[in-house]
């Protein structure tokens, strides 16, 4: 009988993830369309293309309602609410769990900011949400220590598959970076709960290909770049890390961090007049060195202030994921080298450059190298003829990570 309560709630907890994943992609995309003024028609236009159309003291106003609402927001939930308990925490002492309504506004914070133009990622929210209903579930349902760690687990994994459509790479996230076991068991209910998410997402959401990259061939001279740049990438994703620890320099529970984040979000909102693609989770960035859209100068720029503004955005204290800005990073890293490379070498095509260096990158950054890899094949809808010159740059970076003591 228990192991039926454990196989009943890791599928509840998909069709749990998929309805999470699409209630929050619709709330995320209406704060986007209505804070920027885009999308009223019905005509599809990314939030790329409608933050591009804005005025730049409308991105202003916007940014400083931003830092606002994660100055203030967060201040009272730290203030009023129970500790937060993030998803690593809880896979601790899984019986302790999330606190549901601290966790519940936490999730909502973090939808509104990275809407209205935080440069941090979404992916945590709906993991977060996914992970206190099925916590809440298995709590009812009796769940022993074991089976509530596979749950909250399985359900953090299931958030990330209904928000990008991934369910492979979710599968992977969840036994690579949640649990770090490969039983029969934790591979099973990994692929369940990530399946059914992922199948019940595509109902409201559509089969979605979150990039359309112009051109991924694959050369001999990619896998020679991939061999070189992934050192590179490995090093620079681990200092990325480093700096990106360091905040906020004030406790979320010192009022002082409510005009911090305003002023934080002001700056972030003024540099978008001259960079509008850093706003967002990092997409923006990708689609442009996905699709060819930029040069290597531009690139290299987006490489700098995307770096920056992501470390203002964490020293405002606000939360958000990490995933699509390392992308992000990696792939505007990478497609900038691929033009010096092309000046010297035989020419390669960027795009596929810049996938390369997205996945390193996020691989080494957030220590997940299988899902990485996975993870971008799945975005992009790349050829698998795209893993050797992957697998190349992800061992050139990891190699160079463990060196410098990132492991």
């Amino acid at each position: 009988m228990g192991r039926r309560k454990l196989w009943f709630a890791l599928a509840a907890a998909g069709v749990i993830g998929g309805l999470v994943g699409i209630v929050l992609t619709e709330l995320m995309h209406f704060i986007q369309h209505t804070a920027y003024g885009y999308g009223a028609d019905g005509a599809y236009i990314s939030f790329r293309e409608g933050v591009a159309r804005a005025s730049e003291g409308r991105r202003l106003g916007v940014l400083i309602l931003c830092g606002m609402l994660a100055g203030g927001g967060w201040w009272l939930l730290k203030a009023l609410g129970k500790p937060l308990i993030g998803i690593k925490a809880a896979l601790k002492q899984p019986l302790q769990g999330l606190p549901f309504l601290t966790t519940v506004f936490h999730v909502l914070l973090q939808i509104m900011t990275v809407g209205l133009g935080s440069p941090l990622g979404r992916e945590v929210a709906p993991r977060e949400m996914t992970a206190v209903f099925a916590f809440a579930g298995g709590r009812r349902l009796g769940l022993d220590e074991d089976e509530m760690r596979l749950l909250i687990a399985c359900a953090s994994g299931a958030g990330l598959a209904a928000v990008y459509n991934v369910p492979l790479a979710s599968t992977l996230f969840i036994l690579e970076a949640m649990l770090g076991v490969w039983t029969q068991q934790a591979v099973a209910a990994a692929l369940l709960t990530s399946v059914i998410a992922t199948a019940v997402a595509r109902i409201g959401l559509g089969d979605v290909q979150q990039y359309h990259p112009a051109s991924l061939a694959v050369s001999t001279s990619l896998l020679w770049f991939s061999a070189v740049i992934g050192p590179i990438l490995g090093a620079t994703a681990v200092f990325f890390q480093r700096t990106a620890q360091k905040f906020p320099f004030i406790k979320r529970d010192n009022i002082k961090i409510i005009p911090l984040a305003v002023c934080m979000f002001a700056l972030i909102g003024a540099i978008a007049g001259w960079f509008p693609e850093i706003l967002g989770n990092g997409k923006a960035g990708n689609q442009l060195t996905f699709g060819g859209l930029t040069d290597w100068q531009h690139s290299l720029e987006l490489t700098a202030v995307k770096w920056l503004v992501v470390l203002m955005a964490l020293a405002a204290g606000a939360y958000g994921g990490l995933i699509t800005p390392s992308m992000m990073l990696g792939s505007t890293i990478a497609f900038a080298a691929a033009a010096v490379w092309n000046s010297l070498f035989h020419e390669m095509p960027s795009e596929s450059a810049a996938v390369v260096g997205a996945a390193v990158f996020l691989g080494v950054s957030l220590k997940m190298p299988l899902t990485a890899i996975v993870f971008v094949l799945e975005l992009t809808y790349a050829p698998l003829s795209l893993l050797l010159p992957l697998c190349i740059g992800m061992a050139g970076a990891l190699g160079t990570s463990g060196k410098m003591g990132f492991k």
